[in-house]
């Protein structure tokens, strides 16, 4: 599973959650599929290496590895709930134990502070921030 950085048909840029398809190594580029392809309506993209996150594949432990996790108020990107996009959000609270989850604010116009109230997402579904357009 990755955080993969695509344009769509009508010239919307996101990062999407995706599973890599397949590895083109001598062009460093990725096949990845979107996963609402599960649904019938995802689609297969032809990305970049540098538009790729990889998701973590386990928790960390805010006991014995408190520096894996985010600090609060570091800048990241996470799944928006009931979603399957990635965006832009401020880590509001970490996780105490192993199966917590991150409190996570994000940039959000639709509201006058120009963000969300705090959504829980799972320690799998935050990554480090990567701003793709510089």
């Amino acid at each position: 599973m990755i955080a993969g950085y695509v344009e769509s048909d009508d010239g919307d840029e996101n990062w999407i959650l995706a599973e890599v398809a397949n590895v083109h190594t001598n062009k460093n580029k990725y096949d990845i599929v979107d996963i609402d392809a599960e649904q019938g309506k995802g689609r297969y993209f032809n990305i970049p290496k540098r538009h790729i996150i990889p998701l973590p594949q386990w928790r960390a432990c805010p006991v014995t590895c408190t520096q894996a996790l985010f600090t609060r108020r570091s800048t990241v990107l996470a799944l928006y709930p009931q979603t399957s996009c990635f965006y832009k959000g401020i880590v509001e609270s970490v996780p105490r134990v192993g199966k917590d989850s991150y409190s996570i604010i994000f940039e959000d116009s639709s509201y006058n502070s120009g963000f969300s109230p705090e959504f829980d997402v799972p320690q799998m579904f935050v990554v480090g921030y990567k701003d793709i357009r510089k």
